[in-house]
């Protein structure tokens, strides 16, 4: 049940019955039951964001006085084109995947966030192609 409602979160419980060939009344509770354990906890649409005209995906990778990472990641979570923003181990302490309408957007947005005392420094990628980009991973085949 949890693929198919990674697949498309807004099946109803009839159809997801009828695939299961289970009644709706207990697809309903294991429903219920998988939002209750906060295993589901939020159906998304998935945007297409090229065609909204978010041109640059991008992956940002800062390096941040590490007294104040989490200060830093509060301040760019708030920001409107940042998707993402991850904690990570090895050279860099942040990473960000971003989405911009052109190479300008995307050169103001770094020339400012640098500007942050506890930025010391950044590396940026342009993705230009996304082979995967699922927000979740199959668990039962």
């Amino acid at each position: 049940m949890i693929n198919l409602i990674i697949e498309d979160c807004n099946r109803s419980v009839r159809e997801l019955s009828k695939i299961l060939k289970k009644s709706p009344t207990l697809v309903s509770k294991r429903l219920q039951r998988l939002k209750e354990l906060g295993i589901i906890t939020k159906c998304e649409a998935v945007l297409d964001y090229k065609t909204l005209g978010y041109q640059i995906y991008s992956l940002i990778m800062l390096k941040v006085d590490g007294a104040h990472i989490e200060d830093v990641e509060k301040i760019l979570s708030s920001e409107a084109n940042v998707r993402a923003v991850y904690d990570i181990t090895g050279e860099f302490d942040v990473a960000l995947i971003a989405l911009f309408k052109g190479v300008d957007e995307l050169d103001r947005f770094i020339k400012r966030i640098l500007k942050n005392p506890y930025i010391k420094g950044s590396v940026t990628s342009i993705i230009f192609k996304a082979v995967k980009d699922d927000i979740n991973i199959k668990l039962f085949s």
